[in-house]
């Protein structure tokens, strides 16, 4: 059952800072009703340490929810609510209509988000006919997805798998493979773009 959080005052819908009270909706077959009210203070902290905790305190009363609804949300209170997998919408108004285009939009989120899934678990090196050698063409990857990153492509094989070299077809070596000291990164000569091999060190096979 569908259900959003709205940030809310005497004014009816405002910006978090200045909401007294969280409204949950929820969906009962074609309508949109008002589930329970939870009091808020509407003079927040000021620290940091105290606006993250006074969040973090609202999270278990709206345990059953994930979307959050008002006219605008930043800083501290933003970060809480989103590491802890909310979807956040600013909107200036509220009816039944603006509350079905926000679950349309959630369920493609969710829809991109499940194809990226897939995606991901196929965008892998693949092995070679030499053992415990392996090959990606990050370019050709990124061009036909370009949403994938060369951390979400790379990391988790590198984690998960033992080898001895990893060939890369790339537009530029990813920084984060350069700082990372278990292993050597060799340029190798490319028509284009850049060819790198991955190199284990000794005992980080």
């Amino acid at each position: 059952m569908a259900k959003l959080v709205v940030f809310s005052s005497e004014n009816g819908l405002c910006p978090f800072k200045m909401a007294d009270q969280l409204i949950v909706y929820e969906k009962i077959e074609k309508r949109w009703v008002i589930n329970r009210k939870i009091k808020m203070n509407n003079q927040q902290p000021r620290s940091i340490r105290a606006q993250r905790k006074y969040v973090e305190e609202l999270l278990p009363l709206i345990y059953d929810c994930k979307i959050l609804v008002g006219k605008e949300i930043s800083g501290i209170p933003y970060v809480v609510f989103d590491k802890a997998g909310f979807h956040v919408f600013q909107v200036n108004q509220l009816s039944d209509e603006q509350f079905e285009a926000i679950i349309r939009e959630i369920h493609s989120i969710e829809s991109d988000n499940a194809v990226k899934k897939e995606i991901l678990k196929k965008a892998v090196p693949v092995p070679t006919e030499n053992k415990d050698v392996y090959f990606l063409d990050l370019v050709k990857l990124q061009k036909r997805f370009p949403e994938v990153t060369s951390k979400q492509a790379l990391k988790p094989f590198i984690s998960q798998t033992p080898f001895l070299e990893l060939h890369l077809y790339c537009k530029h070596t990813p920084p984060w493979i350069e700082r990372d000291g278990r292993y050597i990164v060799e340029s190798k000569p490319a028509k284009s773009d850049q060819y790198i091999v991955i190199k284990a060190k000794p005992n980080h096979k």
